[in-house]
């Protein structure tokens, strides 16, 4: 479901637009990334700590 939600933001959001992404889990960071690059976007993502209530944080301006 995340990819879906990041699909409808991106949908919703005007070129130059930044987001920021809350990611929890390996997998749901490889999903996401998939999806961006099949619609040539690309991002930045990092790994919070481990106090974190997620796993990653992923940016990226919409082109």
């Amino acid at each position: 479901m995340t990819t879906v939600h990041v699909r409808l933001a991106l949908d919703k959001s005007s070129p130059g637009e930044a987001l920021e992404i809350i990611l929890r889990g390996e997998e749901t960071r490889r999903n996401v990334e998939i999806l961006l690059r099949t619609l040539g976007q690309t991002s930045d993502c990092q790994p919070l700590g481990e106090d974190a209530i997620a796993d990653y944080r992923m940016t990226l301006v919409k082109s």
